[in-house]
């Protein structure tokens, strides 16, 4: 039997989905009941009223207000293209259009002007997920232009994360408008490490084009949080700057900075969120310190640090039990809470803590209890290294993957040990010290998880039990700890090149079973036992100048205590200054 052209063609049609056949129908011109013409390039496209209609509330009005334009065959669409256009039709008819770095702004601003709302979100998806440090600006301003509230969000929220890399690198940057460039910088969750990287914005974008863009210094200082600013960068490149001190209102304003920074500096702490330059801003990344053991037993609280001001808050999130001698991750938003002691029990709970919802989970336990555990991240795994099940100390190691919610074993330390100090670096896991239920150690070795094999390292110069170690400008460091008789200040690094160690600086205040944590650079100590008593007290280590110096104490003494930096959180404002000193919770 002989069949046609045209019943193959029907054939075909019926054998697909009902929204791909009326598209096709439509291709066909099949039962069109109207043209769109687009007379920038005079094309006329066929389509079906209702199916126009039931895509945008902007065609339904077209097609049923009552006006002329209702009743017409063809309808004229000025300010967009056939091409365009015809996007906008076929997504009205299978949910689909083809979205390019070439063609989504068209597109987005089509689809806005129309009400296809669908086609629109896509387009917003589209350009974030395109988003780098040399586009941001532009894709802001151009969601900003055309309303995208959500687009415009999330791009103001990426620049202001990723601020230094933007001003860096991008030529958008360079272009700004004084305001927008004012507006970024006056955020408070402007993403710096100190203020002098806003100082280094500013001078970045007035020497594209010194000669018009000096007279708007004065108005863009004014956003610069001098009073938190580096002492010695504002003595030597600001006040020495002659271009800003020839200008009458910069001149003026770097005095009056003056003088405020020599009372917050030499008097008492001061803050005024009524005064830009004695504002702090919402630290990019705060220490979260978890649990421990005080004067009163083992704790449940939670303290945060903002270096900003300098201070520790006790927030009024607790952990769901009290904990000592536990592991503290933050990873992929989640702050992980692994193994440990409450006071009676040792554990294998695994609990996380989302800081933004404010909400804990309970994920699967680990198969050995582990007090005095030593917990890493690596590769998006967990890596939980020896401890105390209330029996025996442990030379086993236990990997999560938080994906599968899962805990698997891996190869064994070549030494049972607790109360071990581990860090990461290049892409292994390091331990070192501990106790092995007889003696304090000094044997160190490392861990490859691709050929899931450890190996030892040359001994450390001390037997360290409860001590930390954390990497440091690609050396491990090994601080304090407890050799069996003495609480030790000393530190030392590893250097893998000579595989040795080394001693260096050492710490203020001998301590064991206390916390560290790398910030802005910078080796942070935090609590631990001085040889008696649980201490509050917390240093901090510059590597550049090869010196500690005391920090704010926390607000009680606590050893066994675990911390972690968290950064870039959407609730970094209600861990901070800003949300607890302000709300009256302390200080």
């Amino acid at each position: 039997m002989e069949t046609t052209m045209t019943e193959l063609q029907v054939s075909t049609v019926f054998d697909m989905d009902p929204q791909t056949q009326l598209h096709e129908m439509r291709l066909q011109g099949i039962f069109c009941d109207a043209f769109i013409k687009t007379p920038v390039d005079n094309t006329r496209l066929p389509v079906h009223r209702n199916v126009m209609a039931s895509c945008s509330h902007y065609f339904r009005s077209l097609f049923t207000s009552g006006l002329k334009e209702s009743g017409e065959n063809e309808i004229s669409i000025h300010g967009v293209s056939a091409t365009t256009m015809n996007q906008i039709i076929q997504y009205a008819y299978i949910r689909k259009a083809i979205i390019t770095p070439d063609n989504v702004e068209d597109l987005l601003a089509a689809s806005d002007r129309f009400h296809v709302f669908g086609l629109l979100k896509e387009c917003t998806n589209y350009l974030y997920d395109q988003i780098s440090p040399e586009n941001c600006i532009g894709i802001f301003r151009f969601s900003r232009f055309y309303n995208c509230e959500q687009l415009s969000q999330k791009s103001w929220n990426y620049i202001i994360c990723n601020f230094k890399e933007i001003v860096e690198n991008s030529q958008e940057f360079l272009q700004l408008p004084v305001d927008d460039l004012k507006e970024i910088l006056d955020d408070d969750d402007l993403s710096v490490r100190n203020e002098s990287e806003v100082f280094a914005a500013i001078q970045r974008w007035v020497d594209y084009d010194t000669n018009i863009r000096k007279d708007y210094y004065a108005t863009l200082l004014k956003s610069v949080r001098f009073c938190f600013i580096n002492l010695d960068f504002f003595q030597t490149k600001i006040q020495k700057n002659k271009t800003l001190t020839n200008l009458r209102d910069c001149k003026k304003l770097i005095n009056r900075v003056a003088n405020l920074m020599r009372i917050f500096y030499e008097g008492a702490f001061v803050i005024d969120d009524n005064n830009t330059l004695l504002r702090p801003r919402v630290p990019p990344e705060i220490i979260f310190t978890v649990g421990g053991w005080s004067s009163s037993g083992v704790v449940d609280t939670i303290e945060t640090y903002d270096k900003n001001v300098d201070r520790w808050y006790v927030t009024k999130q607790c952990m769901p039990s009290s904990r000592a001698y536990h592991g503290t991750l933050f990873m992929d938003g989640w702050l992980f809470i692994i193994g440990g002691f409450d006071g009676t029990q040792y554990l294998n709970s695994v609990y996380r803590f989302s800081p933004d919802e404010k909400a804990w989970e309970e994920r699967a336990p680990m198969y050995i209890m582990r007090c005095y555990v030593s917990a890493v991240e690596l590769n998006g795994l967990i890596y939980a290294c020896g401890g105390f099940d209330g029996r025996n100390r442990q030379d086993s190691v236990e990997r999560y993957d938080p994906v599968r919610n899962q805990w698997t074993h891996v190869q064994p330390m070549w030494r049972k040990r607790s109360d071990a100090g581990a860090t990461t670096l290049d892409g292994k896991i390091y331990i070192a010290g501990g106790f092995d239920g007889a003696a304090c150690l000094d044997s160190a070795e490392s861990y490859d998880p691709a050929v899931d094999q450890w190996t030892m390292l040359t001994d450390m110069t001390s037997r360290r039990s409860g001590v930390v170690l954390v990497a440091l400008q690609k050396e491990l460091i090994a601080l304090g700890g407890y050799n069996g008789s003495d609480r030790l200040a000393s530190a030392e690094r590893y250097s893998s090149v000579n595989r040795s160690w080394y001693p260096m600086t050492p710490m203020l205040q001998g301590r064991s079973n206390f916390s560290a944590v790398i910030l802005d650079g910078k080796l942070v100590v935090i609590g631990g036992y001085d040889g008696s008593t649980t201490s509050p007290n917390a240093e901090e280590f510059d590597p550049n100048k090869k010196a500690w110096r005391r920090i704010f104490p926390l607000n009680f003494g606590r050893s066994a205590v675990s911390a972690c930096v968290v950064s870039h959180i959407k609730s970094g404002r209600e861990f901070s200054y800003h949300g607890l000193a302000s709300s009256g919770d302390n200080f």
